[in-house]
C-alpha cells in the first residue's frame, strides 16, 4: 500500500519535456566534447611552445589548462557513472530526466569556465 502510493506521487515527465531535456543534454554534451578537443589543442600547442622559450607565464597557464583538463575528464567519468543509475537505492528511470536536466546545466557552466580560459589563453598570447 505505501509503495503504492509513493509510485502515484512520482512526477512523470510528458515526452515533449523528456525529449527538450535529452535535445539540451545533447547540445551541451556536444560542446563540451568540442571545447574538450580546442583546449586539448590549445595545451598541446603551448607544450610545443613552452619547449621553444620557457617563460613563467606560458608554465603556469598550461599548468591551469591541464588541471581543468583533468577536472573535465573527472566530471564526464562521474556523469557517466552517474547515467548508469548503478547507485545502490535509487531508481535509474524516475530520475533520468532529472539526471539529464542537470548534467545539461553543470556541463554549460563548466563550458562557460573553459571559454573564459580560452579566451585567456587567446588575450595572453596576442600581448
Amino acid at each position: 500500500m505505501i509503495q503504492q502510493e509513493l509510485l502515484s506521487t512520482a512526477y512523470e515527465a510528458s515526452s515533449a519535456e523528456i525529449q527538450s531535456i535529452i535535445m539540451e543534454w545533447v547540445e551541451a554534451t556536444e560542446q563540451f566534447h568540442r571545447r574538450y578537443a580546442k583546449l586539448t589543442e590549445v595545451i598541446n600547442s603551448l607544450q610545443a611552445t613552452d619547449r621553444r622559450q620557457s617563460t613563467s607565464i606560458t608554465r603556469s597557464r598550461l599548468r591551469k589548462l591541464i588541471a581543468l583538463r583533468h577536472h573535465m575528464s573527472d566530471v564526464l567519468m562521474t556523469l557517466m557513472l552517474d547515467m548508469t543509475g548503478t547507485k545502490p537505492g535509487r531508481s535509474s528511470q524516475s530520475s533520468k530526466p532529472g539526471q539529464l536536466h542537470s548534467h545539461a546545466r553543470l556541463l554549460a557552466e563548466l563550458n562557460r569556465e573553459i571559454d573564459a580560459e580560452l579566451t585567456n589563453v587567446k588575450t595572453v598570447a596576442q600581448a
